[in-house]
């Protein structure tokens, strides 16, 4: 017969086996990604697509930062190109204003979406915490159906968050002639490959955190930025990764790809990205370039705002013109 000490270790054996069992289902199950499809409604003319862009503009009455709504810079009718610029994650169409005005100004059609939670004036919202990955590909949907009745052909641009809707659009999105992929979120930059699901599992599931801007991020944010980050979105952000990356390994992209490398980039997770390059490669039937910015040029993470501190728009923007422009 067992001891009373051995029975006693035996139990908190057997507990430390069923609470590590249970830890473990809850963090290797990956959160399903089948709801997030994409849903394809696209204009047919010029006038439809004004029309949608109103609706769209609409949604950003209320709480919007008076800087902040979407915008769409026309000349008219349609034009032979229209550009799509997707914005970063606690930021605001007005990130691309000056980028905007120079591919107006070169004949091209912008429209800037503002993207889900983002832009209101209350720069210490909490909005953010609701943020779902279907209303992130739902945003880049629209966007693409309504940039298609503006003109003849569609490139989108994404930049981090933005970025990464517009992985979305590479994917499942044939409408979209080009996409030009900038500093995508994929997963957290300080962790290793094998523990980005683990930490995408465990911020989609636990209660949402409002993480504070150092102070020294405070100083540097340009002043329509919000202040403070949500923990849930992060998770939502990299769940919607997973489904783009889960679609790469199946099918290639349905436009033609140009990923914009940042070596000196230390926000996003740059392993992920080199694997979703060389998932959508692996098919060997769609285009998908590299352009490398040099690491000694020192960018930051947002590359397009020339209020941030390593902003050079006299270095990045003709190079992102060309990508755009180019044939």
């Amino acid at each position: 017969m067992d001891s009373t000490p051995t029975r006693r270790r035996r139990l908190y054996q057997a507990g430390g086996v069923g609470l590590a069992l249970g830890l473990g289902a809850a963090l290797g199950l990956s959160p399903r990604t089948r709801h997030l499809r994409p849903k394809r409604s696209p204009t047919a003319a010029y006038e439809e697509a004004l029309a949608r862009f109103e609706t769209l503009r609409a949604r950003d009455e209320t709480g919007v930062h008076p800087a902040c709504h979407s915008i769409l810079l026309d000349h008219g009718g349609p034009t032979a190109s229209v550009v799509v610029l997707l914005h970063g994650m606690t930021n605001c169409p007005l990130q691309f204003d000056a980028f905007a005005q120079r591919l107006h100004a070169a004949g091209h059609t912008v429209l800037i979406p503002r993207l889900p939670r983002n832009s209101l004036a209350d720069r210490r919202t909490d909005a953010l915490g609701g943020l779902r990955a279907s209303e992130m590909a739902a945003c880049g949907d629209e966007a693409v159906d309504i940039a298609v009745g503006l003109g003849r052909r569609v490139t989108v641009f994404g930049l981090s968050a933005g970025g990464l809707v517009a992985a979305w659009v590479a994917q499942h999105r044939p409408e979209a002639a080009r996409v030009i992929i900038a500093a995508p979120f994929f997963g957290i930059s300080s962790f290793a490959l094998p523990y980005q699901a683990v930490i995408r599992n465990l911020l989609v599931r636990l209660p949402n955190l409002m993480l504070e801007d150092s102070a020294k991020e405070l100083a540097e944010k340009p002043a329509h930025n919000y202040v403070r980050k949500s923990s849930r979105s992060l998770g939502e952000l990299m769940l919607l990764g997973e489904c783009v990356l889960r679609e790469a390994r199946r099918k290639p992209p349905a436009a033609e790809v140009v990923l914009v490398n940042n070596p000196a980039d230390f926000v996003i997770n740059h392993q992920l990205v080199a694997l979703l390059a060389a998932r959508w490669r692996s098919h060997g039937r769609t285009r998908v370039d590299e352009y490398v910015f040099d690491a000694e040029e020192q960018l930051g993470h947002d590359i397009i705002d020339p209020l941030q501190k390593t902003a050079k728009p006299e270095l990045v923007y003709p190079v992102l013109q060309q990508l755009i422009e180019r044939r």
